[in-house]
Parts: structure tokens; sequence; C-alpha cells
């Protein structure tokens, strides 16, 4: 009895840590700084009030998707915005085989600042982040401790 036990919860702690490994990561985090931008085609992005609505906007028909679209707000391309969550692989689009992250963000800039909604990962590029903090460097681009003043 003692060997049968042992062997079915090797077999759960098994099962557990390879669903674990499976999910899949955020590509943003918390506190990142973001620019939002659709496609090249239409770079205006949707922040909708809901994630769950915006995951049956993506995957939903063309009346469904109408029905959804008083409950988003139209942001301009470049609108900046930071992270405040992210579940990964939530959104599943019937246009595309793979599912993309829901994130929570609040915009910092324009008309919409202070808006907080969910977007699309897909519509996300970081601008900084915890990512980039390294020794003095506050981003992509480094600041230097000298000064650029002439003697």
């Amino acid at each position: 009895m003692g060997r049968s036990c042992a062997i079915a919860l090797l077999a759960c702690a098994l099962a557990f840590a390879c669903a674990a490994g499976a999910r899949a990561a955020c590509k943003v985090h918390i506190g990142d700084r973001v620019a939002l931008y659709g496609t090249s085609d239409d770079p205006d992005v949707f922040i909708w009030d809901s994630r769950f609505r915006m995951r049956d906007y993506a995957g939903g028909s063309f009346d469904q998707m109408r029905a959804l679209l008083p409950h988003a707000t139209l942001a301009p391309a470049g609108t900046r915005a930071r992270v405040e969550a992210c579940v990964a692989a939530f959104v599943q689009s019937k246009y595309l085989s793979q599912p993309d992250d829901a994130v929570g963000v609040v915009i910092t800039s324009g008309p919409l600042r202070g808006t907080r909604g969910w977007v699309v990962g897909d519509a996300i590029r970081v601008v900084w982040g915890p990512r980039y903090k390294t020794g003095k460097t506050r981003g992509p681009r480094a600041v230097s401790s000298r000064s650029t003043a002439m003697p």
C-alpha cells in the first residue's frame, strides 16, 4: 500500500510540474512603460473596460463584435501607458492560432490620460521597464552621469 501511494504522489507531482511549465509568461511586466500601436493597416488601439469583453470581441461573430464595441475606447497610435496587470494567453482570436496576452494598463499621455483598461498584448511596445534597469541606465537610452557643459 505504501509503494502505490508513493507512486500516485509522484505522478501527481509530475503532472503539476508539467502543467506549471506549460503556462506561458506574459511578455510585459507590471510597471513597464509602454506605447500602444495596432497594426500598420490600423494603428489605433481599442482599450476595453473588461478583459472578458475584449476576449469575447476577439473571438466573436460580427454581431457579437458590434454589440461589444460600445465598451471600448479608441486610443491613437503611440499613446503612452503603464502596465498594471497581465494575464498570459487569455485572448484567443479567431484569426490567429496562438492566444495573446490581456494587458491591464493606465493611460499616461494624451486626452485619455488616467483611463484604465485592457489591451491585447500584441498592441504593446515596451518603452521602458524593469527589464532595462541596469546600473545607472534608466531605459533603452543610457543617461550619462557626466556634465555636458563646456569647461
